[in-house]
């Protein structure tokens, strides 16, 4: 469980780099907004098949996607290839080139058989050969490449028949199919010349058409595309350096769409002929608690913590309400996470009550006040002022906090260290929503259980979710792991932040976008005669 649980989830202590709204769950998902006036709006064109978007991409080293590193490639990718299971609008796995699939009593296989007449570009039929290539090549890649760590617990496949295969698991996974959203590319196109990684074939809803290094990626619309038919025809991908060219390039009119990795409200707030699809990431933000220090082992002053700081003053000041307030670590989209309820409203006054319970006084039996260091990265300013916040709310209830604001690299060494009391981070959680990295005591030693957690009722909790086989029995010992959460407040979960997808007003219709695949939904769009 330790390798695996590491190698599922990729953490980020970078903080807060990009502002993000807070806005209720119902409204916030996928909203669009017009930046122009209404009076300038014009009138909505029929949907038409034709014209060209505009995409942007780093130059790739390569157009194979299982050994891609690049995510801007990834994204683009995204649209020439399809995968096993994809994630529908609760972030929950469902079958997409898969026609059924069974999963052993024992958790330990899964058995999958395809699709028919589903092609891939050059004609071919997808057959469970191409997906056995896949997952070897998969295990081959090097460590780096994004889809890597989706089959770290795969024992091995073999086909069945020609559209069915079976996986064996080193062992039991309660989230399997969440590692199977890879993308799937044919055998014999890739196996029987190295050179054929840059001219990708898949069954996507757009085929290769040709690539100019450092200048463009040209897709074309794959009109036996399984899923349907798409409107737009042609799809350029521009070659840009880096994320600052990337907005040069959208707002020269080069490009049709952007997707900022750390998404800036206030950059596009008073931008006129572009519109924002917003969409809650997996950009997660906390404060943890160091267990090693005596007065935040006591679940009553962590808590007070909690009760002292007010997280909607913290998201409409500094983020401009872009995000979501969250109790626990789990998407907020997500079927395993469907409450709204908040356990920890601001309220100074309980706050102190629970302060007043600890007890403090120095060695004269005087009162005492209990102080604290905040560990602060000092990336950017943004996060200076939300820890400012966060001290100004802790001492008005009784604390004294001293913000420890280090650089990049001394903030991620007193985390190995656990030279710290509190911290304010944010991790980028995986789309497989194991948590065993962060709470199970296996990861104390050698993992990225930093805060130094041990509680052998989390120990239990996690491990029966890691080995849950039905949906059932995953969103029961999910609700038993929130509840524990909130009652032990191991961290105290501050938002999950929201980005969006910025569009050109020529583009119309709607994606459904998230932070690993910022075109879902392509079908959908089309470009304005």
């Amino acid at each position: 469980m330790k390798k695996l649980s590491i190698m599922l989830l990729i953490l980020c202590f970078s903080l807060l780099s990009g502002c993000t709204k807070t806005t209720d769950k119902d409204t916030i998902e996928n909203t669009q907004v017009s930046q122009q006036e209404e009076k300038e709006t014009p009138i909505e064109s029929t949907p038409q098949f034709g014209g060209e978007l505009r995409l942007l991409m780093r130059d790739p080293s390569t157009l194979n996607p299982l050994v891609n590193t690049d995510r801007t490639v990834d994204q683009v990718l995204k649209l020439v290839f399809d995968s096993l299971f994809e994630l529908d609008d609760k972030e929950k796995p469902v079958p997409n080139l898969v026609d059924s699939y069974q999963l052993s009593d024992s958790g330990t296989t899964i058995t999958i058989t395809l699709k028919k007449n589903i092609l891939f570009h050059d004609g071919e039929e997808l057959q469970a050969d191409d997906v056995i290539y896949t997952i070897e090549t998969l295990k081959a890649a090097p460590d780096d490449s994004i889809y890597k760590d989706n089959v770290k617990n795969y024992k091995r496949a073999s086909t069945v028949d020609q559209y069915t295969f079976k996986i064996y698991f080193d062992q039991p996974f309660a989230f399997s199919l969440y590692t199977m959203n890879f993308p799937i590319i044919p055998k014999h196109h890739y196996k029987s010349n190295e050179n054929n990684s840059m001219r990708p074939i898949g069954t996507g809803a757009y085929a290769f058409a040709d690539f100019t290094t450092m200048k463009e990626l040209n897709l074309t619309a794959n009109k036996n595309w399984y899923n349907g038919e798409v409107y737009v025809e042609k799809i350029k991908c521009i070659i840009t350096r880096d994320k600052n060219n990337d907005s040069d390039a959208f707002n020269q009119n080069i490009v049709d769409i952007i997707n900022p990795t750390k998404f800036d409200w206030q950059d596009y707030a008073e931008t006129e002929g572009v519109s924002l699809t917003e969409y809650p990431t997996y950009y997660y933000t906390f404060i943890g608690f160091n267990f090693n220090n005596t007065l935040l082992n006591d679940k009553n002053i962590r808590k007070s913590i909690a009760y002292a700081i007010d997280r909607n003053d913290i998201i409409k000041n500094e983020f401009l309400d872009h995000a979501y307030i969250t109790e626990y670590p789990i998407h907020p989209k997500s079927w395993l996470n469907e409450s709204d309820s908040v356990t920890y409203e601001k309220d100074a006054d309980k706050s102190k009550e629970l302060i007043a319970t600890v007890g403090f006084a120095d060695a004269n039996g005087e009162e005492e006040k209990p102080s604290l260091r905040l560990l602060v990265n000092s990336q950017n300013p943004l996060r200076l002022r939300i820890a400012n916040k966060i001290k100004e709310s802790l001492e008005n209830v009784g604390f004294i906090i001293n913000i420890d604001l280090v650089d990049n690299g001394i903030y991620n060494q007193k985390i190995v260290n656990k030279d710290f009391d509190l911290l304010l981070g944010e991790w980028k959680l995986s789309v497989v929503p194991d948590l065993t990295f962060a709470f199970h005591s296996s990861q104390i030693e050698d993992g990225s259980n930093f805060i130094s957690y041990n509680n052998p009722e989390m120990d239990r909790v996690l491990e029966t979710i890691f080995g849950s086989i039905s949906d059932s029995d995953i969103l029961n010992s999910t609700k038993e792991f929130k509840n524990l959460f909130a009652d032990e407040l191991p961290y105290f979960s501050l938002f999950f932040r929201t980005s969006a997808i910025i569009s050109k007003d020529r583009v119309k219709g709607s994606l459904n976008p998230s932070i690993y695949n910022n075109y879902k939904g392509i079908k959908d769009l089309y470009i304005s005669k």
